[in-house]
């Protein structure tokens, strides 16, 4: 056989002993291992060279000899796990006839050592300290005499290197002897040809590369990477420091204070490495890293993904391509054979050839075998044959994701001699925690009552004996145990044996809910929902009780409450609602469905159980392709031609061009923009990139058709016409006739390259994607406010290294906020979908989602629809337009009168007769609003520009911060009261709150200020969820009113006013809103005659662009960029960030954003800043007690 390019003499037929002392002798000071000194890395490391190792281990050897006595025989050193039970260290010792304990110098023995050896004889030995055996003068090694090892390779073949053991995951421990030959098997990998252009895995790890690896001695990782590998291929071996176990703390450290070129680590901190972006760029000086997963991490340094196992280690493993690195390829010589088990899974098997010697180190092990069966599973790539990807085992153990393996057939057997469980089930392969799933005898058995709790507490009692008893202990937790469902029986043969295997693909989207719902945001109540509850979702009293059971797990005061009692009164919060409604969707199936909003609508637990069942029972009706108009029997039966025409005609109905509602006309003019940040794959261009896009696009625009329309103004020969209505124009489909095709370009979507312009995404991501990296006119050209017509669509892809900026800008009239949003759900899904996920159908929206009359009838059925004469005129406070009555008054008086006092538009001059005042909320009265008197809105008139700056609040600081305003409550005298009126301060409160005053203190100017100065917040507030509970849930079109807040400057910005009291006031704002609030709001839109933008009456126009006291408010707090969904495949990953297009907005309002939550728990302030109210925030001294500036 012919040497490798690069490979020594002798390849894959040499000993570790002779390597060393061969290296020993012709490179003595070169330094082969490197030692942390201290848990403090700055210390620095100590190196050892190949001269003094050798000398070290000729030492050790000789006093060995000197206290265990000479012996004809190998006594190879057995690696025992200290994971390992007391049982299955016995049980290895004893096949290994291990007699002999060697322990370190002064270490007291584990409680595992002393277990064993009450119950095994065994010589123990101490070493010396490492300080005897290897002295940092190596002058002190000069008298050490040479150990001779002097076999030949022919005659050490077979000899013992060392023993490790297995897992024991499928019994007890087993030993494993790493011969000579098995290990020579990893030296002769560098003599593997190159196969269909893939290098042998060995490729790349050069002579004097550095290594270190995370995984312990005691595991088998462990000894090949650091005892095996490191001398075989002539690396400088890096150990960490011994009482340190390794974490990103340690890899960043180490990172820092010593070059590494190869990292070995397990999965889950690999995992954990891809979440820390400010480690990662660190690790890019690197060739590469040794794992089993992490994308993230594959865009900083490449990942080499090898399998191998304990009695063949690397076999044949190949580089794959970077994009393809969680793929495995194997060579040839390998002899891999991959059987069909199931359709698309494959079981891998090996089978001995004439390269049995070399490369396949299994048949060293398994002397007497030909075929060995991994019983490990494969799939096989869906376009590059040869390429396969792990798909689990095709036994029964569970592996986790932190390489643990658990054993479950004695755990489920003792739990089920519990009497009221019929079977059970382990999950949880590929999760970092174990889970139990059970069904129970009797089904009928109610789990939303009080008995619920007593039932799980019966079982979790037997839980607990089998994790004492288990190798693992404690491997089952309270919190991720699950009941089966209703209706869905495990799978069992007919001797009642449970179909592992068809019972856990039955339930693959249950288990995966259950660990959502377990993540990083985890919480009792959604624990209470999946492991005690399965709500009857056609029973209203199951429903009630079930829902009742949530709440209380997250505020207790809802199980003394009345079924009517408003929750916000007795506890809840934004923050709450939140996690209420993701337990109760994951609960009834109705993730999607069941929103906020539903909670919003009807904030009472009775209300909630009766939303739950009529969502439920939508759902049941409802068929695959999302119709309900006739049974599955009918529409087999349909006529195909039929067919075709219904669906042709439901696609010319979704192009009816649709004039806008009342709500619609509300934000004027003008397009809303934000930015997402996107990374790319490695390996993917620019241009297979935009391609995606574009085809997701033309396949959004068919579900979405607004996508592709235009806003237009409305003829004034229209029925019904106002001054100021406008429509969408939509595109219609291509006509035979006409020779019209589907558009593949569309026109609404550009390609801009800014890789040279704009910094890496890698280095956009370290910065926290800032706003004020660069201006927004690199990103798009979309005018903020066009000349009509103009396309509801104007998007622009950005891209740079590593990432896609995704530019998107709305017209405010075709959508809000959250309609933009669900516009860019449909497109993401849309991506995948021509990627080939065929799950990706957008099923999930709604059909009526754009039917911009579902306002109007929804206003009319749910039974607070009035004449507008009848509305208490203090509502005019929450729209941004006069009230034409007061406006008619003002324009009876002279103009110059009207002129000073058109601000007070809002009724405040206003007395509400007697029937109106009968169905007033005792709402306040409306804040003096300046009038608009420019649209589009006039730049400054000192010709200066807004900035935007970002603040964040660390998670710390955001607690600290939370605190001192609960202090301040609780220490008031009138907060009982209060909060039996409004509820309790929520986290949103408190920041909009500290936001606010810091804001309006950086503008203020004492000497222009009076006392009768006001500073108005204004926040448009999503009213969906007030609107009705039947209104879809992703209903896309604009439902928004405008929620204001007032204060005096003067009190506001005082150090003698607490957090606490403007807090308190933004809570009362928020209450203030419900369904009669927002209906008649509606009531009053239809009286206005003149849609124009300019009729406009806010507070954040006019004066707000100066230096007025007023803001526009929004708060992204709970928006993730995640829940956008990945635009998938093998191009995208999911987005990370989204960012407000902030440029425009500072040219003409004054805005203040919470954006969305940050991964650490932080929160990111963002506004608009001139240059000397940057400085005053800055020197802010509350302000900055709590946030650090950003940039």
């Amino acid at each position: 056989m012919a040497v490798g390019k690069g490979a020594p003499a002798n390849c894959g037929r040499r000993l570790i002993p002779q390597i060393l002392d061969d290296l020993a002798a012709t490179e003595p000071d070169r330094i082969i291992y490197s030692f942390a000194k201290s848990s403090d890395l700055s210390q620095g490391f100590r190196h050892v060279s190949a001269r003094a190792f050798t000398r070290a281990v000729d030492k050790t050897a000789w006093l060995l000899q000197r206290e265990l006595g000479v012996t004809s025989e190998i006594r190879a050193g057995l690696f025992l796990s200290p994971k390992n039970s007391t049982e299955g260290a016995l049980a290895v010792l004893e096949a290994a006839n291990c007699d002999i304990w060697v322990s370190p110098a002064g270490e007291k023995p584990t409680q595992l050592v002393n277990d064993f050896l009450k119950q095994r004889p065994m010589r123990v030995m101490e070493l010396p300290e490492l300080e005897e055996v290897l002295p940092e003068d190596e002058s002190e090694l000069e008298n050490a005499e040479p150990f001779p090892y002097t076999k030949r390779w022919e005659d050490a073949i077979d000899d013992t290197f060392c023993i490790l053991h297995t897992s024991g995951s499928t019994g007890l421990s087993k030993p494993i002897s790493w011969t000579h030959g098995l290990i020579g098997t990893v030296d002769a990998v560098r003599l593997l040809p190159p196969h269909e252009g893939m290098e042998p895995w060995a490729k790349g790890w050069d002579d004097g590369d550095t290594l270190y690896s995370t995984f312990p001695l005691s595991h088998g990782a462990g000894i090949l990477m650091d005892v095996v590998i490191s001398p075989l291929f002539g690396l400088h071996c890096v150990l960490g420091p011994r009482d340190v176990i390794p974490n990103l703390e340690l890899i960043s450290s180490m990172a820092d204070h010593i070059k590494i070129d190869i990292w070995s680590m397990i999965p889950s901190l690999t995992d954990e490495l891809g979440e820390a972006p400010d480690i990662l760029p660190k690790l890019s000086r690197s060739k590469f890293i040794c794992a089993s997963g992490g994308s993230k991490v594959n865009e900083h340094v490449r990942v080499l993904n090898l399998t191998g196992t304990s009695e063949g280690l690397f076999i044949g493993n190949l580089w794959v391509d970077r994009q393809d690195w969680h793929w495995f390829a194997f060579h040839p010589w390998s002899g891999f054979d991959f059987k069909m088990v199931e359709p698309d899974l494959y079981e891998q098997w090996i089978h001995r050839n004439e390269h049995a010697e070399f490369f396949q180190g299994l048949f060293h092990t398994f002397q007497g075998v030909n075929s060995f069966n991994f019983k490990d599973l494969y799939v096989q790539h869906p376009t590059k044959p040869g390429l396969w990807a792990s798909h689990g085992r095709s036994d029964d153990v569970v592996v986790l994701s932190n390489g643990y393996k658990i054993s479950p057939l004695d755990t489920e057997a003792l739990i089920t001699s519990h009497p009221a469980v019929d079977g059970c089930l382990m999950i949880g392969s590929g999760k970092p925690q174990a889970g139990l799933l059970i069904e129970l005898k009797d089904p009928t058995i109610k789990r939303d009552g009080d008995d619920a709790e007593a039932l799980f507490n019966s079982i979790w009692s037997v839980v607990e004996r089998a994790n004492s008893l288990s190798l693992h202990k404690d491997q089952l937790h309270r919190d991720f145990i699950a009941f089966s469902e209703a209706g869905k029986p495990f799978i069992r043969t007919d001797k009642r044996t449970i179909k592992r295997r068809a019972t856990m693909a039955l339930y693959a989207d249950y288990i995966e809910r259950f660990y959502q719902s377990r993540g990083e945001d985890d919480n009792d109540a959604e624990v209470a929902a999946l492991g005690l509850l399965t709500i009857d979702t056609t029973s209203l009293e199951s429903t009630a009780r079930a829902v009742r059971h949530i709440l209380a797990s997250i505020v207790p005061a809802v199980k003394d409450a009345p079924a009517d009692a408003n929750l916000f009164t007795i506890g809840f919060d934004s923050l709450l609602v939140f996690k209420a409604t993701k337990a109760v969707a994951a609960v009834t199936d109705l993730g999607g469905i069941f929103l906020p909003r539903n909670f919003y609508a009807g904030p009472t637990a009775e209300a909630i159980a009766a939303t739950v069942v009529r969502l439920a029972s939508e759902r049941r009706v409802m068929t695959t392709n999302g119709t309900t108009d006739s049974s599955s029997t009918e529409q087999q039966q349909q006529d195909p031609l039929e067919a075709k025409i219904r669906a042709l005609m439901n696609r010319h109905k979704a192009l009816l061009s649709s004039k806008l509602g009342p709500m619609d006309l509300f934000g004027g003019n003008m397009y809303e923009g934000i930015n997402v940040f996107i990374p790319l794959r490695p390996g993917i261009s620019f241009e297979q990139a935009y391609k995606v896009l574009q085809r997701g696009l033309v396949r959004a625009m068919e579900i979405v058709p607004t996508l592709a329309g235009k806003v237009i103004p409305c003829s004034e020969h229209e029925i019904g016409f106002k001054k100021g209505d406008v429509r969408i124009n939509l595109p219609p489909l291509p006509s035979t006739a006409l020779g019209t095709t589907p558009c593949e370009e569309p026109r609404q979507l550009r390609f801009r390259d800014l890789s040279s312009v704009v910094p890496s995404y890698a280095e956009q991501r370290a910065s926290g994607f800032l706003t004020s990296a660069y201006p927004d006119e690199l990103l798009t050209d979309c005018p903020s406010f066009p000349d009509l017509p103009t396309d509801v669509l104007n998007a622009q892809a950005n891209f740079v290294d590593g990432g896609c900026v995704l530019a998107i800008n709305v017209h405010h009239h075709a959508f809000d906020g959250i309609g933009m949003l669900i516009a860019l759900t449909v497109w993401a899904e849309c991506c995948r979908f021509i990627q080939g996920d065929q799950s990706a159908t957008s099923e999930w929206l709604h059909p009526e989602s754009l039917n911009r009359d579902m306002l109007s009838i929804l206003y009319e059925l749910e039974g607070f629809a009035k004449h507008a004469s009848e509305v208490d005129p203090r509502v005019w406070g929450f729209l941004p337009y006069s009230d034409p009555a007061l406006k008619r008054k003002h324009q009876e008086k002279d103009e110059d009168t009207y002129m000073t006092e058109a601000a007070a538009v809002n009724g405040n001059v206003t007395e509400p007769d007697v029937k109106r005042a009968r169905l007033s909320r005792h709402l306040p009265e409306p804040p003096v609003l300046p009038a608009c008197e420019h649209w589009p809105p006039a730049p400054r008139a000192d010709g200066r520009t807004l900035t935007a700056s970002t603040f964040v609040i660390s998670a710390e600081k955001l607690e600290s911060l939370q605190k001192s305003v609960k202090v301040a409550e609780a220490a008031d005298p009138e907060t009982q009261s209060l909060n039996k009126e409004s509820g309790s301060l929520s986290l949103g409160d408190v920041l909009q709150a500290f936001f606010w005053r810091a804001a309006v203190r950086a503008r203020r100017r004492p000497e222009d200020s009076s006392s009768d100065d006001m500073s108005i917040i204004e926040m448009p507030t999503d009213v969906r969820p007030y609107f009705s509970s039947h209104l879809p849930p992703t209903y896309m079109a604009n439902c928004v009113i405008m929620n204001r807040q007032h204060m005096s400057v003067a009190e506001l910005c005082s150090s003698q006013t607490s957090l606490y009291k403007i807090a308190q006031i933004c809570r009362e704002a928020r209450t203030r809103i419900d369904q009669e609030l927002v209906h008649d709001a509606f009531s009053l839109l239809h009286t206005i005659n003149d849609n124009s933008p300019g009729n406009h009456t806010t507070a954040f126009l006019g004066q707000g662009i100066q230096d007025g006291p007023h803001s526009l408010f929004n708060n992204m707090m709970l928006f993730q960029a995640s829940d956008i969904g990945p635009f998938g495949g093998d191009i995208f990953e999911a987005p990370e960030a989204v960012r407000v297009q902030m440029d425009w907005l500072n040219k003409a309002f004054r805005s203040l954003f919470v954006l969305p939550m940050r991964k650490d728990g932080g929160v990111e302030l963002l506004l608009g800043t001139l240059p000397e109210e940057l400085d005053a925030m800055k020197n802010d001294g509350e302000f900055m007690q709590f946030a650090e500036f950003l940039g």
